[in-house]
């Protein structure tokens, strides 16, 4: 390693005097190729009439507080959002409403001298040379003061609030209804220039659509007559993904063909190769990745491992961003991931119940731009010959299960040199049979391996004995098994002191940790059981605590928690809350379940009561959290816990088999609360009237859902959708709610008209 730095040292010493030599400038502005754009529509324009109304719609509309509003258009590069503008631009409705026009092209120099120059010069005011930013502004003003203007933005990059400020108060002279169309290919821009302003999202051509481009473009509006033309004209449309530059480039490519034999020769062996090669479409596109900074550079080209249609998982992606070190933290690693999002790289993001981002899609154009710059240092193997010649540059590998049948059929084995010279191997996703009984042998070949996912099902014993040997790859980070019926971790996976998440799907037969599971220091993420709420754990290693007050130091927990037989639970001391610093958390269950058989070890000197009520209020969670379930025939409280209705964020609340409790607080002020189920309280009575002040005095609960005091007074259940009652003898009456799927099943309960 001396050697090399020696050695690297010295070649940028010679790049220095090289400098120096040919008097070479660092200059720190980045070098971008330039494509200024005008207010002209091309000629041929196809499936926009329907976003060019809804634009317009949007121009002409007066209903804005402000003088001046912002509209953008979003999207990816080269799905036509300067085409709409200037489609827009050009109408014969915007150009008798607005007094002024003008038309700027920006991209990545968001200067506000350099903007307003162009404005000016649009104006028809000519004598700027000179001017500094001063006289620049008050030149515009007077032109545009009282006259109702629409300026376009075209290609905007700049996502610093600041600018943007500082060149909304040049324009607020103009008169009311004036706009300013953006267009650009990030959220964030859209959000940053605008405000509360919902961005216009620009969406991809229909297949329909797209071959009519095609026949304009390729065939001069003559579409072919034989069908078989036609529809491989279609199969290779449809690899465009509605994107009018890919459409308008492979029309160029197809427009020397024939189309009877040489489309299908096309779609079968040129496809491929000419749509990652071709500069219009690639070199578009990597404007958006040559802006990203080095760090989301890496996230993005590391997503060429899986394969294109793929349902990104995105916890697991920010995971393995984390592991490969590309961020430091899975915060950060998420603000990433929704810059990206921003930025169009991915798309179709899809939400878990709690609002957080659970997968995601990635267009087959932008998969193709990550494949360009990517290289040979991330792969992903489809065949045997691939397998075999493996470069010595690559990082990352992937062998998918889709791959799997056709690469073990035609590799057999594959031996020692199965991957060449590619030892230096940082993520191997991959199936074991692909290299049969030399697996381990070929695994341990990669010393410098980070993450590890083996896709294959195996059974317990059989997966056990495959793991003992991953304790030998002493920098590994992320290790994934799925092992079915495994009922213990092997004791080789303590040896990985790097490991900081390890993933075992599966493996619902899981019942112990390894005695040195301590060990593991980095570890963030034990995941055993992801298709079961709970798991089947039995009993924890020494050293891994589990009382209540040892969870007041785990502040990083996030998602889920379960704490399970709090019948044994003992209160760790007067004003400790063991929950309420961890800010993260989203779910909650406390669970006072219990076998009756067994007597639970509870001061006889302490009612039950008593002794169950102090425990659930040392269970105080932060205010984020968005859902909670109290369950257990063990809570024998009377009354639930003071820090329920300050809970603003909750979204669900759960009460089940809670025998002796009568009360509950001022549920029906939470502000959020949309799901309420309270299932086998038989001695539940309804709401203690508190007055709104935070305590549980029991005062009248008059067997309803809402006191008699605040029917009339308070709102009730501002959010509620949806309420289910069941098993709840003592609970006679329900009030009335605006908008909620009601389910019960007590006889005697009924509605309040």
């Amino acid at each position: 390693m001396a050697h090399a730095v020696r050695a690297i040292r010295e070649k940028l010493d010679l790049i220095s005097q090289d400098k120096e030599t040919f008097n070479l400038e660092v200059r720190s502005e980045e070098v971008l190729p330039f494509r200024e754009t005008d207010s002209c529509p091309p000629t041929i324009v196809v499936g926009r009439e329907n976003d060019k109304k809804n634009i317009i719609q949007i121009l002409l509309n007066f209903n804005s507080e402000a003088n001046i509003s912002v509209v953008p258009i979003v999207g990816m590069g080269g799905l036509g959002k300067t085409t709409l503008a200037q489609l827009v631009f050009d109408d014969g409705q915007v150009e008798a409403h607005f007094d002024i026009k003008v038309w700027v092209y920006v991209s990545q120099s968001f200067e506000i001298k350099v903007i307003l120059r162009k404005m000016l010069r649009s104006v028809g005011w000519e004598s700027q040379a000179g001017l500094e930013l001063d006289e620049l502004q008050s030149q515009l003003r007077g032109k545009i003061k009282g006259k109702r203007f629409l300026f376009v933005l075209d290609d905007v990059w700049e996502e610093n609030i600041e600018s943007w400020e500082l060149l909304g108060k040049y324009l607020v002279v103009g008169a009311p209804g004036s706009k300013v169309l953006v267009t650009t290919r990030s959220t964030r821009v859209a959000e940053t220039s605008t405000g509360n302003v919902v961005p216009y999202l620009l969406q991809g051509l229909s297949i329909d659509e797209s071959w009519n481009l095609f026949v304009k473009k390729a065939l001069n509006g003559k579409a072919p007559r034989n069908p078989a033309a036609e529809k491989t004209g279609r199969l290779i449309l449809g690899k465009c993904g509605g994107v009018p530059l890919a459409i308008g480039t492979i029309s160029g490519i197809l427009r020397s063909k024939n189309p009877d034999f040489e489309w299908q020769l096309f779609l079968q062996d040129e496809f491929e190769s000419t749509s990652k090669d071709e500069n219009a479409i690639v070199s578009t596109l990597k404007l958006s990745f040559d802006h990203l900074p080095s760090h989301m550079k890496k996230c993005f080209t590391y997503c060429k491992l899986f394969p294109k249609g793929h349902k990104f998982d995105v916890p697991l992606l920010v995971q393995l961003w984390v592991s490969q070190g590309y961020v430091e933290s899975e915060d950060t690693s998420l603000s990433c991931f929704r810059t990206l999002w921003r930025r169009s790289f991915f798309q179709d993001v899809e939400m878990d119940e709690f609002g957080n981002m659970s997968t995601c899609g990635m267009h087959d154009l932008i998969h193709d731009l990550a494949d360009s710059v990517a290289g040979e240092k991330i792969l992903r193997i489809t065949s045997s010959s691939a397998l075999k010649n493996i470069p010595s540059n690559t990082r990352h590998l992937a062998f998918f299960e889709e791959d799997r049948d056709g690469l073990r059929e035609e590799t057999d084995g594959g031996g020692d040199d199965a991957l060449g010279n590619a030892s230096r191997v940082r993520t191997l996703i991959c199936c074991k049979s692909i290299w049969g009984e030399e697996w381990e042998q070929i695994l341990l070949g990669f010393r410098c391996l980070r993450v590890l996912i083996m896709l294959e099902e195996r059974s317990g014993s059989d997966a056990t004995t495959q793991l003992h040997f991953v304790g030998k790859l002493k920098h590994l980070r992320y290790l994934g098994f799925n092992c079915y019926g495994m009922d213990r971790i092997p004791a080789s996976v303590t040896n990985l002191p790097n490991l900081q998440v390890l993933k075992l799907k599966s493996s619902y037969s899981l019942k112990e940790l390894p005695r040195d599971f301590k060990k593991l220091v980095s570890l963030k993420h034990l995941d055993f059981n992801p298709q079961y709420s709970e798991s089947f754990i039995t009993h924890m290693p020494k050293g891994i605590g589990v009382a209540l007050d040892e969870l007041q130091e785990l502040n990083a927990l996030r998602g889920k928690l379960i704490v399970k037989n709090l019948t044994k639970a003992e209160p760790s001391g007067a004003g400790i809350n063991v929950l309420t610093e961890k800010l993260r958390l989203q779910s909650l269950v406390l669970d006072w379940s219990r076998d009756d058989d067994n007597h639970d070890n509870v001061d006889d000197a302490v009612p039950r009561a008593t002794h169950d009520e102090e425990i659930l209020e040392m269970l105080c969670p932060h205010p984020n959290l968005k859902k909670l379930m109290i369950r257990g025939s063990g809570y024998e409280g009377v009354k639930l816990c003071n820090w329920l209705s300050g809970l603003v964020y909750l979204v669900e609340f759960s009460l089940k088999d809670c025998k002796q409790c009568k009360y509950l607080p001022s549920l029906h002020l939470m502000p959020c609360l949309a799901k309420l189920i309270i299932e086998n309280c038989p001695q539940l009575e309804g709401i203690v009237d508190n007055g709104g002040r935070g305590d549980n005095s029991v005062s009248s609960p008059h067997n309803s859902l809402t006191t008699e005091k605040e029917d009339d007074k308070w709102p009730r259940f501002p959010c509620l959708t949806y309420l289910y009652i069941k098993g709840c003898p003592k609970l006679t009456r329900l009030p009335t709610f605006p908008t909620v799927e009601v389910s019960w099943s007590c006889p005697e309960l009924a509605w309040n008209h």
